[in-house]
């Protein structure tokens, strides 16, 4: 390449501690590219007790400080421990959490000094230079407990300074070790990880949705995964035979602790030419080993795993996800089992979310390409009720922590569940890409779709899937740390061909009703004469004055935000800062409340999340024996049973509120 010297060039750079050597001179055979090389002189923690009698330099964080007159110890933290260091006040006013370089000698602690506690506690470092990179504030909550204690919402809105505490650390240092040896263990056996569409087609698979408008095919949406499901099948259609994926899956669902809402990681493997058997002894070897090497602390409770039919499973133990630990308060027990043999059909309810088959008579047990037992495919025609599926359910300490199949792979078949499950023109067209490609000779194929984050919460037993996850959304939909999801600009809406419309009051009533019915609560509808206060409400409603919930519309770091409190009492705003961690409130100007809500001041109801914004209710709500408010009009009401209205509602909470005269 021309603008390469035929002599060699050397440029040193030296930047906190590094030096960094860029030799410009290609070699014969790399074709022109720049060569760089680095060599570091920063020495990590757990290098330092071999490093005894010699200078080095540290870098990291500020772990603690004690000061002892003009001497001070600091603690230095990397990612891989802590070290003391020893050090007059003169070279520097370091704190705890402000990053650091330092360089000293590595000395012997004297004996009644030493540290068991840590693997460099025999030594410290003896600085003799100190430089502040950079300086920490003070932190919204400490980080050297495991947290438990601390509110999470807190903790996912500030989650870049909740992973430094050590059990969360641990946490993603264990994940990537697990998904590093399923990679290894898989590409061993001749798997091929291929990477599937994030932007897909939207099929009704058993959950929402997320969607996504298109910009260049302006009225059409992708859809983004649930699972790859359909893509994996594929994939055995094209003759890979042994696919696995460590995958992203999206899904609009409500969360509990096993679950997250919106997007999880699966492991998501499919063979071609296998039977069930095979499927779960190479599961139960994967994980055996896994848990070996990763684990070692813990003790697989029994080997082989015992396998249960879901009809002997939910007979025995109430659950077709039983807890089979012998000591259920033994954290490091690990009990798996396999339950099989479910129908492969079940009947139709309300929580059904087959989107379009809702007035069918059966619903899918698992999903809609598990395969019938063969000897029962005759019974599709004559009393589908009967039907044993191919699936199987991976289950550890009582959570399902993985699912799988043997897969329909003919066309017929797959037509006939179509058929029975209520999907017919529309629907069954949405799958035709899978119809059409199973007359291209399909082989038998069959997989499991192991959760990363629910496997590492079981074996962990943690208190929610959201520990062992980076950046999780919180109970109320929101990935806090990015103040997500947020609004798009009238610019991006009008690239996109969208056009929001605002809400009506009866919208926004409507909806309510909806929310409420699909939690089967029960409540009253009032209608009444307009009431634009707290105290004319509950006059006219003939109801106590804190039984009145306040939805009050405010701006919090510029954000839209929900505040509920009492009929009796007004924010206090101090308080709520506090709460949720924002420096600026203001209230919403009147017209802010009919963009963001599309009722006026005094009609809107306490609900965040039909408005796509959160909702923080005040702990007085919670001495309420019910809950009233207007609901989109300022002449109708609701009320309902208070542990109705916070079902519903799923609000943050938080103690934020005071008596008017106060």
């Amino acid at each position: 390449m021309s603008f390469i010297p035929k002599s060699a060039r050397i440029v040193k750079m030296i930047r906190f501690g590094y030096n960094q050597t860029r030799n410009t001179e290609a070699s014969p055979d790399d074709g022109g590219a720049l060569n760089w090389y680095t060599v570091m002189k920063r020495t990590l923690v757990t290098e330092a007790p071999q490093q005894t009698g010699k200078e080095i330099t540290l870098a990291g964080w500020v772990n603690a400080r004690r000061d002892h007159g003009k001497v001070m110890f600091l603690d230095l933290r990397d990612r891989t421990g802590i070290i003391q260091l020893v050090l007059s006040k003169s070279l520097g006013d370091a704190r705890p959490e402000d990053v650091i370089e330092v360089t000293g000698t590595v000395r012997e602690r004297p004996p009644e000094m030493v540290n068991p506690k840590i693997p460099t506690g025999k030594v410290e470092v003896a600085a003799t230079r100190l430089e502040i990179l950079t300086k920490a504030r003070e932190l919204p909550f400490p980080i050297d407990s495991d947290g438990y204690d601390i509110k999470e919402e807190i903790r996912l809105k500030y989650r870049y300074l909740d992973i430094r505490r050590p059990r969360m650390t641990r946490n993603l240092r264990l994940r990537s070790r697990m998904t590093t040896f399923i990679r290894n263990f898989l590409t061993a056996r001749d798997f091929v990880e291929v990477e599937t569409p994030i932007l897909t087609k939207t099929t009704p698979e058993g959950a929402r949705d997320f969607i996504v408008p298109s910009r260049l095919q302006k009225g059409g949406f992708y859809a983004l995964p649930q699972s790859p499901q359909q893509y994996k099948q594929l994939l055995m259609v094209a003759g890979l035979e042994r696919y696995f994926q460590i995958a992203r899956c999206f899904r609009d669902e409500d969360p509990r602790k096993d679950r997250a809402y919106g997007e999880f990681t699966q492991l998501d493997l499919e063979m071609s030419f296998v039977t069930q058997e095979d499927i779960l002894k190479l599961t139960e070897e994967l994980f055996t080993r896994l848990v070996a090497e990763i684990f070692p602390e813990k003790r697989i409770a029994k080997s082989p795993w015992p396998r249960i039919s879901h009809r002997d499973a939910v007979n025995k133990y109430g659950s077709d996800k039983p807890d089979l630990r012998k000591d259920k308060n033994n954290p490091d027990e690990l009990a798996f089992a396999w339950i099989i043999d479910f129908p492969l059909f079940t009947k139709q309810s309300d929580e059904d979310f087959y989107h379009g088959s809702g007035g069918a008579k059966f619903a899918p047990s698992h999903h809609m390409f598990t395969a019938p037992h063969p000897d029962d495919i005759p019974l599709l025609e004559r009393d589908p009720m009967k039907v044993r599926g191919l699936q199987h359910d991976l289950v550890l300490n009582g959570y399902e922590v993985g699912g799988g199949s043997v897969r329909i792979h003919r066309r017929d078949i797959q037509e006939k569940v179509f058929d029975l499950i209520g999907f017919t023109g529309e629907q069954k067209s949405q799958f035709e890409h899978m119809l059409t490609a199973f007359t291209y000779g399909v082989p038998p194929h069959g997989g499991i779709a192991p959760g990363i984050d629910r496997f590492l919460f079981a074996a962990l037993g943690e208190l929610s899937l959201r520990e062992v996850m980076a950046f999780p959304t919180s109970a109320s939909g929101q990935t806090s740390v990015m103040d997500a999801p947020s609004r798009a600009t009238d610019e991006q809406l009008k690239e996109l061909g969208i056009t929001l419309r605002i809400r009506s009051q009866q919208d926004v009533y409507e909806t309510i009703v909806s929310e409420i019915r699909k939690h089967n609560i029960a409540f009253k509808a009032l209608s009444h004469k307009p009431v634009t206060t707290s105290e004319e409400a509950a006059d006219v409603r003939g109801t106590p004055l804190s039984w009145g919930a306040k939805a009050i519309l405010m701006y919090a770091d510029g954000k839209p935000v929900m505040l509920v409190v009492a009929g009796d009492t007004k924010i206090d705003t101090r308080a709520f800062k506090t709460v949720a961690s924002v420096r600026d409130l203001r209230m919403a100007t009147p017209d802010e409340v009919l963009a963001v809500t599309g009722v006026p001041i005094g009609a809107v109801p306490p609900f965040g999340h039909i408005f796509g914004i959160p909702l923080y209710v005040d702990e007085k709500i919670n001495l309420n024996e019910r809950v009233v408010f207007n609901a989109g009009y300022h002449e109708k009401s609701i009320e309902l049973d208070r542990s109705g209205y916070l079902a519903v509602a799923k609000p943050q909470t938080g103690k934020f509120s005071k008596p008017p005269k106060e």
